[in-house]
């Protein structure tokens, strides 16, 4: 077979812990995002290990996920799934006849837009999960998610009376679209119920009134489903993801009312989706987060909201028979271990003195920093994410992944031996 020339990302426009972006050599208005065998927990940064081929699984996920979405008669089929049947019916029905969903441009008409063009490696060759070949998962030419380019409005940090405040540009979003995409700088979080270690916990506990807000009724106990998924706000582009009201949401995303709710309905759409997509492979998906551009060439607000980044595992919290499989796992792995003790005093210190840099205040008053992965702990969490590859998607992509079961075993086992977490080898 012959082996296609292949195209180099051009200039590197950001290297992040997880993932790089780089300018596409296809166009000025086209990145190409790497996502690396790097991780992060707890907004930390990268860690001292990394996980083998977890950068090719979420690239491979994310382009699974982005051509699922996009079509047309996935939305269609959905409104039958036994899987929603747990759900408010009559919350279902308002969303499946909203214009997002069912409109003359909505889901069941257009697909999901986003801002995915393709999955490549570089080469003229078009990429597909079901055909990729050895030598294209061998890890000597990285995978790529070709992407259209969005503009991304930061913010600027001022201190005010000793209280560092972040400062969004009036009105960006609006003027950085009217010529192509921009980023709506919000993480749009949704929860389908509360699961042991959820945030949303704590937040209820300490103001039982946000249960409003989010459109509940009950107060929910650990480990409970809601009647229907809600929707959470944080910021995107600040040192640490701040909650926001949606008053608060709607000011900084400086969207018209027909597209904030239109960005609304959208993530609801696709929370459902991905419900039903890991439902129907026997994995429960309690919560996840997406993000969000705007594209103010569209003629109308059905066109203007796309899905952006990407969806993968790093940002779902997934249960296969009760066992996590995300990078929560991880996070349980740490939780209770002195950094971790740190680092979470260092931010409730840090956020309540005004401080953004709480990680360098860490280093400082604890000189502590995360320990590497014991070594069987590591062997199995370096299986996972190519297992949720192959049973997700129903491909053996990676023929020597172990069966989901099998891997769960494995895990298990590794946790079973390694109890109390990092400090605990």
């Amino acid at each position: 077979m012959t082996v296609a020339a292949r195209k180099k990302p051009a200039n590197l426009i950001y290297q992040g812990s997880v993932k790089n972006v780089w300018q596409s050599p296809e166009g000025d208005d086209r990145l190409w995002f790497e996502f690396t065998d790097d991780y992060s927990v707890f907004d930390w940064g990268k860690m001292p290990d990394t996980i083998a081929r977890k950068g090719a699984s979420l690239t491979l996920l994310g382009s699974f996920f982005f051509e699922l979405l996009g079509r047309p008669e996935f939305w269609q089929k959905l409104q039958q799934s036994p899987a929603l049947k747990q759900f408010d019916q009559e919350w279902l029905a308002e969303r499946f006849k909203h214009a997002a969903f069912s409109g003359e441009n909505g889901l069941i008409v257009s697909g999901l837009p986003s801002h995915y063009v393709r999955l490549t490696d570089g080469s003229l060759n078009p990429l597909t999960l079901h055909k990729l070949t050895p030598e294209e998962l061998s890890g000597d030419e990285p995978l790529y998610l070709d992407v259209k380019e969005a503009k991304v409005g930061h913010p600027t940090l001022h201190s005010i009376l000793g209280k560092e405040i972040y400062f969004y540009p009036i009105s960006s979003i609006v003027k950085d679209s009217s010529s192509g995409l921009a980023l709506i700088p919000l993480e749009i979080v949704f929860r389908f119920g509360m699961p042991q270690g959820s945030s949303l916990k704590s937040r209820l506990e300490k103001n039982p009134a946000y249960l409003t807000e989010l459109g509940l009724t009950d107060m929910p106990k650990e480990g409970q489903w809601f009647p229907h998924p809600v929707i959470e706000f944080f910021t995107k582009l600040e040192s640490k993801d701040r909650l926001l009201s949606y008053q608060e949401a709607s000011a900084i995303a400086s969207l018209t009312p027909e597209h904030f709710e239109q960005m609304v309905e959208l993530a609801l759409d696709i929370a459902l989706a991905l419900f039903v997509i890991f439902g129907e492979k026997g994995i429960e998906l309690w919560d996840g987060k997406v993000e969000m551009v705007l594209d103010g060439r569209a003629n109308s607000a059905l066109h203007a909201v796309l899905l952006a980044d990407s969806i993968g595992p790093d940002e779902l919290r997934l249960l296969y028979k009760g066992q996590h499989l995300s990078k929560e796992i991880i996070r349980i792995y740490y939780r209770g271990s002195k950094w971790e003790k740190a680092v979470k005093q260092s931010q409730e210190h840090c956020a309540q003195h005004g401080i953004t840099d709480w990680k360098n205040y860490c280093q400082e008053k604890f000189g502590l920093g995360p320990e590497p992965l014991s070594a069987s702990f590591k062997a199995a969490i370096d299986k996972m994410y190519c297992v949720l590859v192959n049973h997700v998607s129903g491909i053996d992509v990676f023929g020597d992944c172990p069966s989901i079961d099998n891997f769960l075993n494995e895990l298990r086992a590794a946790l079973a031996t390694h109890a109390g977490g990092a400090d605990k080898k």
